[in-house]
C-alpha cells in the first residue's frame, strides 16, 4: 500500500498491538491518542488503565477553570476512572485532594477494588482527608502494591492475599487494625509505617515472608515487638522507644537502625517466645549492621550506646550519627584526644572478632571533639577494625582535617590496619523500598534512612 496522507494506518494495526502501545504511554499521552483515533478508543478500553495524576493538568486543560486546581484534578481522576472498565494496573496520585468531599474518595477505593487495581500509590497532599476510610483496598484480591497516606483503616479486616508491599503514612489505624492486616496478607515481603496515627505498640507476629520493616518517627511508641519472621532481614527507621524492641524468631537479621539513644529502652533477643516481656536482656547474633543516633556529648547516652553495643556480638559495620546541635559541639581548644570512654568497662564482644567498618556523621557547623573522643576509643578497642569514615561539614577544610588526623594518629590503636578517612556530608535521595533492597548495607547509600 502507498503512503499517502488519507491512509490511516493506525486503524490496521492489530488491536493487541494497539494495546500494548497505549499501555507503554504516560496517562496524558494515551488520553491524546485516544482523542485522535477511534481504534484507540477501543484499544484503551481493553488495556489495564494505567493513571497518574501528575499527567493530569494536560488532560484537564481547558475545562473547568473556574474550579480550584484540585478540583479539576479530582474531577479528571473521576471520570477517567469511572469511564474504563479495568482492570487498573496502575493508580499513583501524589497531588490530588478531594478535601472534605469524603464521599467521592471511598467511591474511588470501591471502583479500584472491583476494577481489580494491582498497584495504588496515595501519596497526597495535606489537605487529604483523614478521614476517608479505605477497607476496600485491602480486601482487593489482585492488589499486589498500596502506598496510602492521609486516610483510615478499620479493625474490620483485610485479605489481600497478593499483597506484598504496604506503606501507610499520616495513616489512621488502631493496634487491632494494624493486626487485621498483617494477618489479612500473607504475603508481604515489606511494610512500612511512617506517622501512622493511633499505634502505641506495633506487634508482627507471623509474618512468614516479611523481609523488611520500616516504622518512623514514634514519640508516643511503646513497643516493637518482632516474632516468628523467619524471612525478616531489615528493620529501618528512625524511633524514639520509651520501652522495648524485642525480636524472636528472626534469624535472617542482618541490619537496625536508626535507633535513636537517648530514651529508655529495653532490647529483648533471642529467648524463647514464653519470655519475651520479662525484661531479659539478650543478644541478636544474626545483626551484621546496626545504625544509631546519639549526643556524643551527652555522657549518659554514650554509656548505653555501649550497653547498646554488648547485644550486638557478631555485629561487623557500625553508623553512628550524631543529633548534638552546634552549641552542644562547640568547639574544645583542648589539642590532645585520648580513650576517655569507660576504660574499665569490660571488652565488648564485637570488638573482639567482628567489628570491621564504622562510620561517625555530625551535621554541625562546629567540629564535634566529643565525636573525636569516640573514634579514639573504637580505634583502641576494636581488634579487627579495618575502616573508619568520619563525615563532617568541615572535612573540606584541609587543615582541620589534618589536625584531626594528627590527633587521632596520637591515639592506641589495638589494629594497625585500620584506615581513618574524612569525608564530607552527602545529599541524602528519598526512601524506595526499590531502592534500599539494592543495596547490601542500607545505611551506606545515598537513601535518607532516618529522615524518611
Amino acid at each position: 500500500m502507498g503512503f499517502d496522507g488519507n491512509d490511516d494506518h493506525i486503524s490496521e494495526l492489530p488491536e493487541a498491538l494497539l494495546s500494548d502501545i497505549l499501555y507503554r504511554l504516560g496517562t496524558a499521552e494515551a488520553a491524546r491518542a485516544v482523542v485522535l483515533s477511534t481504534r484507540f478508543r477501543d484499544a484503551w478500553l481493553a488495556t489495564p488503565l494505567r493513571l497518574d495524576d501528575l499527567e493530569l493538568p494536560a488532560l484537564a486543560r481547558g475545562t473547568g477553570f473556574s474550579k480550584e486546581p484540585w478540583a479539576v484534578r479530582a474531577d479528571a481522576v473521576t471520570r477517567v476512572l469511572a469511564s474504563h472498565p479495568g482492570p487498573v494496573a496502575l493508580f499513583r496520585l501524589s497531588r490530588t485532594t478531594f478535601r472534605s468531599r469524603v464521599s467521592a474518595a471511598e467511591a474511588w477505593f470501591r471502583d479500584l477494588a472491583a476494577k481489580r487495581a494491582r498497584e495504588v500509590y496515595l501519596c497526597c497532599p495535606p489537605e487529604w482527608c483523614h478521614d476517608a476510610l479505605a477497607d476496600p483496598l485491602l480486601a482487593c484480591p489482585t492488589l499486589e502494591t498500596l502506598a496510602l497516606g492521609k486516610c483510615s483503616l478499620s479493625d474490620a479486616g483485610a485479605s489481600a492475599s497478593r499483597l506484598t508491599e504496604l506503606t501507610l503514612s499520616e495513616t489512621n489505624l488502631s493496634e487491632a487494625a494494624l493486626q487485621s492486616v498483617l494477618s489479612g496478607c500473607p504475603a508481604l515481603r515489606s511494610v512500612m509505617l511512617k506517622h501512622v496515627h493511633g499505634l502505641h505498640r506495633i506487634r508482627v507476629r507471623s509474618c512468614r515472608s516479611l523481609v523488611l520493616l520500616g516504622v518512623w518517627h514514634y514519640k508516643k511508641l511503646e513497643e516493637i515487638t518482632v516474632e516468628d519472621a523467619p524471612c525478616l532481614e531489615r528493620v529501618l527507621g528512625s524511633v524514639r522507644l520509651t520501652a522495648a524492641i524485642t525480636v524472636v524468631g528472626a534469624p535472617k537479621l542482618t541490619a537496625l537502625g536508626y535507633v535513636v539513644v537517648g530514651i529508655p529502652y529495653l532490647f529483648d533477643g533471642e529467648t524463647a517466645p514464653q519470655e519475651v516481656g520479662k525484661g531479659l536482656r539478650a543478644p541478636l547474633h544474626s545483626v551484621k549492621i546496626l545504625a544509631i543516633t546519639v549526643k556524643f556529648s551527652n555522657e549518659n547516652d554514650m554509656e548505653k550506646v555501649i550497653s547498646l553495643l554488648e547485644l550486638f556480638p557478631c555485629l561487623e559495620t557500625l553508623h553512628v550519627k550524631s543529633s548534638d546541635n552546634d552549641q552542644e559541639c562547640g568547639a574544645v581548644e583542648d589539642d590532645t584526644i585520648g580513650s576517655i570512654y569507660y576504660p574499665k568497662c569490660d571488652p565488648i564482644r564485637c570488638f573482639v572478632s567482628h567489628l570491621k567498618s564504622v562510620r561517625l556523621e555530625c551535621k554541625c557547623n562546629h567540629p564535634n571533639h566529643s565525636m573525636l573522643e569516640f573514634a579514639s576509643f573504637l580505634l583502641a578497642r576494636a581488634h579487627v577494625l579495618q575502616f573508619m569514615r568520619i563525615r563532617s561539614k568541615m572535612s573540606g577544610l584541609s587543615e582541620w582535617v589534618t589536625k584531626q588526623q594528627n590527633l587521632l594518629s596520637q591515639s592506641h590503636r589495638l589494629s594497625l590496619e585500620a584506615e581513618v578517612v574524612f569525608e564530607g556530608i552527602k545529599r541524602r535521595d528519598g526512601f524506595t523500598i526499590e531502592g534500599v533492597n539494592a543495596l547490601s548495607d542500607p545505611f551506606d547509600g545515598d537513601i535518607d534512612i532516618s529522615g524518611y
